[in-house]
């Protein structure tokens, strides 16, 4: 009977392996997808190298000693260790093991709140589709994970043990180190607060033992912000992240999601679902409604905070739709599946599957085994980065300053620094708009844009073929000393 339990999983457990599997089938679309990762990848590796985190750029000689704050920089250190231990795939190991992580806690705070079974699996799957839009290895999915972990602190500490309130300070120590994204967790603890008072609008209220923990948790978690290799000037950095209109009209990621697309539509499903049980519960608390229409707005202004959507709201929704269901169909066949499926579920564990899927899935990868539908594997994709360009130019070394495409930026630096500093990368908030605009003026062939490579010095340039920077340097005058179908190397006659 104990074997029995040990090896049939439950079956949470055979969801978030599904959702492990399907990341890693994805690898080779999820590592081609934006100019970012190299990027990653080459800072967490000379983090490690030089054992320290610089606090300026070095790798564009257009901004070489400009401010650049490091507030990824432990993430960039544990993918760099994951790519020198398994390659690009080791950086999709993580990725899958990070989400298969968050859907499981998911699961169970949803699990805890609704106490059913098929409801927590439904939402829970629902969910994790939504989140597909923005699943890339990039140290965004820390904050997935921290999200999930934050959000359950705050409800064990002000409902269990508030002398626990230490917890949240203790994490957001991580969590600033980790990714830009800490700030989330301020707004969670905000929230939080401010039902709390909602929920119990009194002077007994800022005596209560909840309040204290919570207001504690709060201030120590701002303290603890400052506990990282930017120390105060983090906070001006996610700040000035978000001001520069121009700038963030420039990311995809920072723009609303387009609702005519088929991978928005799991996110409209789980929002109308959201609505429709919250209007038929018989009662929801100031904190879910509160969360709720925080992360709406949010997941409707940009489209990266779709996942956040999902990760926070799921055992919200998986509680009042429960609440729901019990209290108009208290006989339903339904609710009666559910208790049987429960009871069935809590006989086994099965907990050793998630472990052995892990495992064999890296000892698999570690022989070289593809997993992609199309048999690609974890590679830098030459459809989308300049591979075969990259590999001429590290036999054909170039002197001089290049002027580059800026998402093909990371990469160039992952294979050629520091021997080559790049003209731009997708990191914009270091460059600001005036640099970005010199960026797009050249591209263009906007009005000066051979002043602006005059200015910077360009000696050649690494482009795609057939655009107008391309055809218009050729017309220069610029010699072409290799082209393949992605890429397009000049050089100034």
């Amino acid at each position: 009977m104990k074997l029995t339990r040990l090896l049939v999983p439950r079956i949470e457990y055979v969801l978030v392996m599904a959702l492990f599997w399907s990341v890693i089938a994805n690898g080779p679309r999820i590592l081609n997808f934006d100019g970012d990762l190299p990027r990653h990848l080459l800072m967490g590796r000379l983090i490690l190298q030089t054992r320290s985190v610089s606090t300026v750029d070095v790798f564009s000689f257009r901004t070489t000693g400009f401010p650049a704050i490091p507030h990824e920089w432990l993430s960039q250190v544990i993918m760099a260790g994951a790519y020198a231990w398994l390659g690009l795939n080791g950086v999709v190991l993580l990725a899958a093991v990070l989400m298969m992580t968050v859907w499981l806690l998911v699961f169970r705070e949803a699990y805890v709140r609704s106490r059913s079974l098929l409801i927590s699996l439904l939402l829970v799957a629902l969910a994790a589709g939504a989140a597909q839009i923005h699943v890339l290895p990039r140290p965004h999915l820390f904050t997935y994970l921290l999200t999930t972990i934050w959000v359950g602190l705050l409800e064990y500490i002000g409902d269990k043990a508030p002398g626990k309130w230490w917890l949240l300070p203790l994490t957001m120590l991580g969590w600033v180190n980790l990714h830009g994204m800490f700030v989330l967790g301020v707004i969670l603890w905000g929230i939080y607060l401010t039902a709390d008072f909602l929920e119990h609008p009194s002077t007994s209220w800022f005596t209560a033992k909840k309040t204290k923990a919570l207001a504690l948790a709060g201030v120590f978690s701002l303290l603890a912000t400052f506990f990282s290799p930017s120390g105060v000037h983090i906070w001006e950095a996610i700040v000035s992240l978000g001001s520069n209109a121009y700038i963030t009209s420039k990311i995809t990621e920072y723009q609303s999601a387009n609702f005519h697309q088929p991978e928005t539509w799991l996110f409209v499903a789980l929002l109308l679902l959201t609505i429709t049980a919250f209007a038929r519960s018989p009662k929801i608390g100031w904190t879910p409604l509160l969360l709720t229409v925080a992360f709406t707005f949010l997941a409707l202004y940009t489209s990266r905070m779709i996942p956040l959507f999902a990760i926070v709201i799921t055992p919200l929704t998986a509680k009042a739709l429960a609440g729901w269901l019990r209290e108009e169909y208290p006989h339903s066949p339904l609710l009666n599946l559910d208790q049987r499926l429960t009871l069935t579920n809590a006989s086994v564990s099965g907990w050793i599957w998630l472990i052995l899927i892990v495992l064999g899935t890296t000892l698999l990868l570690h022989q070289g085994t593809r997993f992609d539908p199309e048999g690609r594997g974890n590679t830098f994709d030459n459809r989308f980065f300049p591979v075969q360009a990259v590999d001429w130019l590290e036999s054909h070394p170039q002197s001089g300053h290049m002027f580059n495409e800026f998402d093909w930026g990371g990469y160039l630096l992952l294979h050629l620094y520091p021997q080559q500093q790049i003209f731009m990368d997708g990191h914009t908030h270091i460059y600001g708009e005036t640099l970005t605009r010199e960026y797009e003026t050249v591209m263009s062939l906007g009005e000066g844009w051979e002043k602006i490579l005059e200015q910077y010095q360009i000696q050649w340039a690494i482009v795609r073929p057939q655009t107008p920077i391309a055809k218009g340097l050729e017309k220069s005058g610029w010699t072409i000393l290799y082209q393949d179908d992605t890429a397009v190397i000049l050089r100034k006659p």
